[in-house]
Formats: C-alpha cells, structure tokens, sequence
C-alpha cells in the first residue's frame, strides 16, 4: 500500500517538473513588439512596390518596338519634252564669181542655224550658188555637202562625187578651191582640206594639188558685192 503512494507521488511530480519546463520554454520566447511588427510590414510594403515596379520595367522593355512602315515617295513622272536647240542667226559671207568668170566677189548670208552645224551650213548656202545678179556658181548641178570637221586646226569638207564633173581650166580650178577655203576661213580656219565621198584626191580636176589643204586668201582682198 505504501509502495502505491509512494509512485503516484513520483508520478505527481515528474508531471509538475514537465509542466514547468514547458511553461519556461514558453517564457523563454518574448513577444514581438508594435514597432517590429510595424517595420515588418512597412519592409513588406516596400518589397511589393519594387515588385510591382519592376514587373511594370519588364513589361514596358517586352513592348515591340512601332514597326516603320516605309514611306512611298510619290515620283511625278514628267512628261516628254522635246529638246528644242535655239538656232543662232549668224552673218556670213561667201564669195563667187562674176558672170565674165574674171573677178570674184563677196556676199552676205544671214544662217538661222546652231552652232554645231554652222559650218556645214555655210558651205551648202555656198554650194546653193549666188542670188545676186552678175555672178555665176562654178559648181556642177547635184554637188552635196557630205561633212565638215577640224582635225588638228585643218579643216576638212567632204563633198559629194558630183564635186568631179566641175569644168574648170586652171584659173577657173584655182577660183573654186579659194571659194571653198574662204568659206572656212571666216571661221579661223586658214587652211582646208578638200575631199570627195571622205578621201583625199590628189588632184581634183587635173591642175592644182589637192592632196594638201588650200590655204586661204583674205577675204578683204575681194570687193563686198552690195
């Protein structure tokens, strides 16, 4: 009997001593205070607005860029325009033979033409012949002025064959190829090479040597024929 109290004794006390230790385990811990709790929800707070700011960045940095649509350039397309050369009235002037076929006298022509074609036009205003009266062309019908160039400051005029079946003596020859050099020389040419279909004749109508350029006269040794 004794040996009975004696454990529930043992036994009131081992649940006293646990009882103890737990209610000193739980004293052991200190309760939070007001301005901890406060911090740690001011921190929370924090954290969620760099949350949210940063959620914000990423979602501004993952917007596509505004594609450029290309501009289309409106292209007026002009319309054709002929190109118009100014024709320049130039003075010139041509020499000719009188009717008696012993003198030979200058005219003037007045060219409506540009530049690049006045010395071409000149010699076909000379092959044209004169319209002034008492003075004779010594060319025969069908001559045709093929060409005009400067090579090496000569000029060179080629006429068509036509130019051959002139019937010249050689005073009349030598009043043709001056006619011929003095419509070039006008335009500071002093010397003129003769030519027929492009090449060189050694000797166009039989008298005088034509297989070198004819150097001109001065105009002013011939009267103006008003």
């Amino acid at each position: 009997m004794k040996k009975n109290w004696m454990f529930l004794i043992l036994l009131g006390l081992f649940i006293l001593i646990l009882s103890a230790c737990g209610q000193g385990a739980a004293g052991n811990e200190e309760p939070q205070t007001t301005d901890e709790i406060e911090a740690e929800e001011s921190t929370d707070l924090v954290e969620e607005d760099t949350a949210i700011e940063e959620n914000q960045e990423e979602v501004e940095t993952e917007e596509p860029a505004e594609s450029v649509e290309p501009v289309e350039e409106e292209v007026t397309a002009s319309e054709d325009e002929e190109v118009i050369v100014e024709a320049n009235v130039t003075p010139i002037e041509l020499v000719f033979s009188d009717d008696q076929v012993m003198d030979m006298f200058r005219v003037e022509r007045q060219l409506e033409v540009s530049d690049d074609e006045l010395f071409k036009a000149a010699l076909e205003a000379w092959v044209a012949g004169p319209t002034e009266e008492g003075l004779v062309s010594l060319l025969p019908e069908g001559v045709k002025v093929l060409s005009v160039e400067e090579i090496e400051g000569v000029a060179h005029a080629s006429f068509s064959e036509e130019l051959l079946q002139a019937d010249v003596g050689s005073g009349t020859e030598y009043m043709l190829l001056q006619q011929i050099a003095l419509a070039m020389k006008q335009f500071g040419f002093n010397e003129t090479q003769i030519l027929v279909d492009g090449e060189i004749h050694p000797e166009l109508f039989g008298h005088i040597d034509t297989s070198v350029p004819i150097v001109a006269e001065s105009l002013e040794d011939y009267e103006t024929l008003n």
